[in-house]
């Protein structure tokens, strides 16, 4: 949806962004880093060893360290101490190889700076509450591969810093949500639409699986039951994801359908536990990537 309507931004007037025109400006901003792009195409493939995704693993100081502390975290729980890279792998697997890539770069966008227009904690906590949520939710719904939704939960709200980077002043504006208007209401107030279509919209320029284009775009369908699983477990991943990142605000028994987790066969019960395993390994994860919590929630 395009937009006449204009915005004051450090002085200076300027139209409405549609989502896609957010994304393309966007992805001119922050690509995928190459190190992250060899290990989609070489695991694509299908062909690429354990030890030829080490090999470019390695090319990236940084992100060697951090699949070495993740494969030590007690998010895997291996027996053993894990001291190089291949074995790394071998524990987390390729494909999480790629999305705590991503991950990484990710972060490494958020500065300081950036900490005035949103709360970096919360994004941080939203994003893996979701990813770690939709984990848990795919295995008792039997998923046999939970990759995509890990994917799913951990770029989600990607879109977020689209805007951040093009308009930060609309990021605010669009973070003035609370009890009774939840952030989706607010976006599409502010912008017209919701984040969640700027990330899928992004994760399109990435070329990332149609599938998960699509389960990110419905994440917010949350009037009825999504009709792929997938898109399912995102829609109620999200939900859960808000109660653990705001329950000043959010809570299960009134923010979150029961029709979400009742169509997926899951009790409320159910979703009370998850949600301090969840909460364990949100915290693990936050301070691997070093991410200070000293405001999450």
């Amino acid at each position: 949806m395009n937009h006449t309507l204009t915005v004051v931004d450090n002085g200076a007037s300027r139209p409405f962004m549609n989502a896609i025109e957010y994304s393309q400006k966007a992805a001119e901003l922050f690509a995928i880093p190459e190190t992250a792009s060899q290990i989609k195409r070489m695991s694509d493939s299908g062909k690429a060893s354990v030890q030829d995704i080490a090999s470019i693993v390695m090319l990236d100081p940084g992100l060697a360290a951090q699949i070495l502390k993740l494969s030590n975290s007690s998010i895997y729980r291996f027996s053993r101490k894990i001291e190089t890279v291949e074995r790394a792998i071998q524990v987390i697997g390729v494909r999480a190889v790629y999305d705590y890539a991503l991950v990484f770069s990710v972060s490494n966008i958020l500065s300081k700076e950036q900490g005035r227009y949103i709360n970096v904690d919360k994004y941080w906590m939203q994003s893996l509450a979701s990813a770690f949520m939709g984990k848990h939710i795919a295995k008792l719904c039997g998923e046999k591969d939970v990759h995509r939704v890990v994917t799913s939960g951990l770029l989600h709200n990607v879109g977020e810093l689209a805007v951040l980077r093009v308009n930060p002043s609309i990021v605010r504006d669009c973070n003035r949500f609370g009890q009774s208007v939840k952030p989706k209401q607010s976006q599409q107030d502010i912008l017209g639409f919701s984040f969640a279509e700027i990330s899928a919209s992004l994760m399109q320029r990435w070329l990332l699986p149609d599938s998960i284009v699509s389960t990110i775009a419905m994440q917010h369908h949350d009037d009825a039951p999504s009709v792929t699983m997938e898109s399912q477990i995102m829609q109620l991943a999200y939900e859960l994801a808000l109660v653990m990142t705001y329950p000043d605000y959010y809570s299960l028994d009134t923010h979150v359908p029961a029709f979400l987790y009742q169509s997926l066969d899951i009790s409320a019960e159910q979703l009370v536990e998850l949600r301090d395993v969840v909460a364990q390994e949100c915290d693990d994860t936050m301070k691997l990537f070093n991410k200070s919590q000293s405001q999450a929630a």
